[in-house]
């Protein structure tokens, strides 16, 4: 019988596919863009945001997979996406950065523009939360209090998996 994983992976998986159509289409309905500016801002934006919940989510699906079905090579192909794909998807959140400036600079704090700029720092932080540090403490209490009692943030279960995966490269 399979190992049964102490969280349920499968969930988290899932909340970050699920986010990888939901927060863009909702920024989208709240803020469609109406000029090229706002167009090429939104669309880097969505692509950074979008391309880093899919790590995410390839990351805890794979997880989950090797703990519930012993499967270690679905963790193996998503630690090899994520290492892919890292250098791609900051090259596009960092267009992103100079897109939205010159985007404020053509048409001003735009309600389209403020939506590219959530969509670009959340990516950012997908990024920090995947590659570096565990910046969500609010689902399980044993994070939260060691948050609060001065721990800082740990590094993240997907950087100490990908380091173990760079070092059989």
């Amino acid at each position: 019988m399979p190992a049964k994983s102490l969280r349920n992976f499968r969930s988290y998986a899932a909340m970050e596919a699920l986010n990888i159509v939901l927060v863009p289409v909702t920024v989208l309905l709240l803020a469609p863009p109406s000029n090229w500016a706002e167009i090429f801002a939104m669309g880097l934006a969505i692509a950074a945001c979008a391309g880093f919940l899919f790590v995410g989510a390839a990351y805890w699906a794979g997880l989950d997979y090797r703990l519930t079905r012993s499967n270690r090579s679905s963790l193996t192909r998503a630690l090899a996406l994520a290492h892919r794909l890292e250098i791609p998807l900051l090259l596009i959140a960092g267009a992103a950065v100079p897109m939205l400036a010159f985007a404020i600079y053509d048409g001003g704090w735009t309600w389209p523009v403020i939506g590219a700029g959530i969509l670009t720092l959340i990516a950012a932080l997908e990024y920090v939360n995947y590659y570096h540090r565990q910046l969500q403490h609010f689902d399980r209490s044993s994070d939260f209090k060691r948050l609060m009692n001065g721990g800082g943030f740990r590094r993240s279960h997907m950087a100490r998996n990908l380091a173990a995966y760079r070092r059989r490269l």
